[in-house]
């Protein structure tokens, strides 16, 4: 297609530079009887020559443009109402070309960066659940060779062959709640809740983990506990929920864990602190990611997933707010986060 218009343009200029040949004779001879300096009818020559060349050159140059101000109006991007006529329209076209090019290379870095998210999920959720899969199956093949007919044992086998279930059960529910929560289909209602009422609900649902690992959880109130905050409550005790269930779990038997509510400007603030393992500087940015352990070993044995702090993480964003964590190896952790208040 360029050869084309190319040639076309060579066809152009040589029917102009031959026209304007047959002129300049007809004018020399004609002038002969005129007092006319020759170097006058040259002169006149070259800047008709020029400027033919010139608008020539720039009207095919603008058909062009056109073509392709056709094409990318199809982005969007460009008001079908501009027409490159004028050195204005064509500086706009330049800037809105400038735009769709950077248009384009960030959409070609964004689907990247999807397929590359997209290989990594995949290769965390297959290898999430490889290992309860393979278990049960080991639990299975354990049973039929024999083992079924030792009662004792087969009670054994089928109490591990649930757990694992429980895990891949657990497993796909967080993934269902984190592909809604991060494509926007987890619903976010606000309404007014009362502060106390939020935190006796989330303690009730821990209480029998709490007993059964003989943890204590001391809830220090700053403000008065009448206080409301704007929040969707089933959200918010699935937050503290996951927050106060992994102090338990990653904290010795027995430990303390302190919620402390108080208020900061015109928000509530909520700080969930424990007493157990801790998380180096290494692993602390990114907890917050999908699939992340800080002990993988300590996790899988404690029934975690991997989702929960980035599922805590996207409901705290989702009610514009953010959440923040501070800790110290072998002295304990801090998660810090704000709810708007009434």
């Amino acid at each position: 297609m360029r050869g084309n218009r190319m040639l076309l343009l060579s066809l152009i200029m040589g029917a102009m530079v031959t026209g304007l040949a047959i002129i300049f004779e007809w004018l020399l001879h004609y002038t002969e009887d005129l007092s006319v300096p020759e170097w006058l009818l040259w002169l006149f020559f070259f800047v008709i020559t020029i400027t033919s060349f010139y608008y020539a050159t720039y009207f095919i140059l603008i058909g062009r443009i056109r073509g392709i101000q056709q094409k990318i109006q199809k982005q969007g991007l460009i008001n079908p109402n501009i027409k490159p006529s004028s050195a204005g329209n064509l500086a706009d076209l330049e800037k809105k070309l400038q735009e769709w090019s950077e248009k384009q290379s960030a959409l070609v870095e964004e689907m990247k960066g999807r397929e590359q998210f997209r290989r990594e999920y995949i290769g965390n959720v297959s290898h999430e659940l490889k290992t309860p899969i393979f278990n049960i199956q080991g639990y299975i093949y354990t049973l039929l060779d024999g083992a079924l007919k030792d009662e004792k044992v087969a009670k054994k086998f089928l109490k591990r062959a649930a757990k694992s279930v429980e895990r891949m059960t657990q497993l796909v529910k967080d993934m269902d709640v984190l592909t809604k929560v991060e494509s926007g289909e987890y619903d976010v209602q606000l309404r007014p809740v009362n502060v106390r009422n939020l935190l006796d609900d989330a303690l009730e649902e821990i209480e029998n983990l709490a007993s059964k690992r003989q943890s204590k959880i001391k809830v220090n109130f700053f403000i008065e506990e009448s206080v409301q905050v704007l929040c969707d409550a089933a959200r918010l005790e699935q937050v503290l929920d996951n927050l106060l269930v992994n102090s338990i779990k990653y904290s010795a038997e027995g430990s303390l864990v302190i919620v402390t509510v108080s208020s900061l400007k015109d928000k509530v603030e909520f700080k969930i602190k424990d007493h157990g393992f801790g998380i180096s500087e290494e692993d602390l940015p990114h907890i917050f990611e999908r699939f992340y352990r800080v002990d993988k070993a300590r996790s899988r044995d404690a029934g975690g997933t991997g989702l929960g702090l980035s599922i805590v993480k996207h409901i705290i964003e989702r009610h514009g707010e953010t959440i923040k964590v501070e800790s110290t190896e072998g002295v304990g952790t801090e998660f810090t986060f704000t709810l708007k208040r009434i």
